[in-house]
């Protein structure tokens, strides 16, 4: 019989949330497995922390958050709450962040595409901040907003090409994000700049760059304000004065996956003091944005799954769950390593351990690490992957006809509620093009 006693899944000096043992299967039995959970003051506080972090920056300050990290609309409606700022590159998610009771006016729109549908679109439902990496993005930004008859506060996406050291870059080389800031051509930074300050139905507002995702070293951030101080002084001398209104750092901050990491405050002292000098330097005191979607997302949520077998093989322990890497797919394309625990634990296994999805693929196997908790493993316990919560539920995908795990949601107030009903085969069946079939 699994000992259902009341104890903590995030163990001392580990991830927060904290759910007790006897929550997590209770809503195992309730809902059956796998199923997420995601606690909403975990996100709520997650972005505390940024605003401290950047609480030392002698301007305003906005969070944004980016909503292609967890578009669940429970998770958006917790940020609305918050009042900041939504980042969003289709218009599908500004339908998410509309119905989730977020408003148009907190919306920086910055297309990868930027065509003039799009943009005719996205004016159409009210946004009116725009962020171009493209010169022919600009043009279609500036008939659509002309045919629509609106003015557009619009930034431009630079790429400051410094050195990143991350799990994901951004700058360099990596030319599909942002441009030169001079490069001779109509894609550079300074003809863009020069377009939009001369273009009537446009109104510049400012920069944006983004470096990379998981970002541990702070120098990039400095280099690229360093080079950005230096391209606005000098574009002032081609151009003539225009003003600054926002700075758009981008994301990067890091989530801890289970080992130690700089926080957003850690962060800030780094930084902060150049962009105040940076706000002397060019004598406009811009509104400071800094993004995020996996920092503000990840940590609030687990995967709660089963152990409905264990097998031994030679020297190796086998532990069989009833979730398989179509729900956790970074743990199959980035071998990503996801902090787990066996509920509730037990002594670790003198056999090295395995733990293996339901999934009839050789790459069904989750990476563990020596942060992992697998010890006492066995049939019908239940084993918890940690700090899930940024791009796992947006790339659930259907192998083996797997419909889609509920999302479920500690609200502010302890309730525990649905965020997402489970799928059902039928209702797979018929999405996938079952409702087609001829009588």
């Amino acid at each position: 019989m699994v000992d259902t006693r009341t104890q903590p899944v995030s163990r001392a000096g580990e991830a927060a949330p904290r759910f007790s043992d006897a929550d997590l299967y209770r809503l195992a039995e309730k809902h059956g497995t796998p199923y997420f959970l995601i606690d909403e003051e975990t996100l709520r506080r997650k972005v505390s922390e940024m605003k401290e972090g950047f609480s030392e920056y002698t301007g305003a300050f906005r969070v944004a958050y980016s909503v292609k990290a967890n578009f669940n609309p429970s998770v958006i409606r917790a940020f609305t709450g918050e009042g900041i700022l939504f980042d969003l590159t289709a218009p599908s998610e500004l339908v998410f962040v509309q119905k989730a009771g977020g408003s148009p006016e907190n919306v920086m729109y910055t297309s990868i595409t930027e065509t003039a549908a799009e943009y005719e679109q996205v004016l159409k439902m009210g946004v009116r901040k725009v962020v171009v990496a493209s010169y022919n993005g600009l043009v279609n930004l500036s008939e659509a907003a002309a045919r629509a008859n609106v003015k557009v506060k619009t930034m431009v996406r630079v790429n400051p090409e410094v050195q990143v050291h991350a799990e994901l870059r951004g700058s360099m080389g990596h030319g599909k994000f942002g441009l030169q800031f001079n490069g001779g051509s109509p894609d550079s930074a300074l003809s863009v700049l020069k377009k939009i300050l001369g273009t009537p139905q446009l109104e510049f507002e400012g920069f944006h760059f983004h470096l990379g995702s998981q970002i541990e070293d702070p120098t990039c951030y400095a280099e690229a304000i360093e080079k950005l101080e230096a391209f606005i002084l000098g574009a002032r001398r081609q151009l003539g004065d225009f003003r600054v209104g926002t700075l758009d750092i981008g994301g990067g901050l890091p989530v801890p996956y289970g080992k130690k990491v700089p926080t957003p405050k850690d962060l800030g002292s780094k930084i902060v003091g150049q962009l105040n000098s940076l706000v002397e330097s060019i004598g406009d005191r811009f509104t400071l944005v800094a993004e995020s979607g996996r920092f503000l997302t990840a940590e609030s949520t687990i995967l709660v799954t089963r152990v409905v077998n264990v097998k031994s093989f030679g020297d190796a322990k086998y532990i069989y769950v009833d979730a398989g890497y179509n729900v956790l797919l970074d743990s199959a394309l980035l071998h990503h390593e996801y902090p787990v625990d066996v509920v509730p634990g037990g002594r670790p296994s003198p056999q090295k351990v395995a733990l293996v999805g339901r999934l009839c693929d050789p790459l069904d196997v989750f990476p563990t690490s020596s942060r992992s908790k697998l010890g006492g493993a066995g049939v019908g316990k239940l084993v918890v992957f940690r700090e899930v919560g940024a791009y796992s539920l947006v790339m659930n995908m259907p192998f083996h006809s797997q419909p889609r795990p509920p999302v479920l949601m500690r609200n502010s107030q302890g309730s525990y509620v649905v965020a997402r009903k489970g799928q059902d085969v039928e209702r797979l069946f018929a999405d996938e093009g079952g409702d087609c079939l001829p009588n």
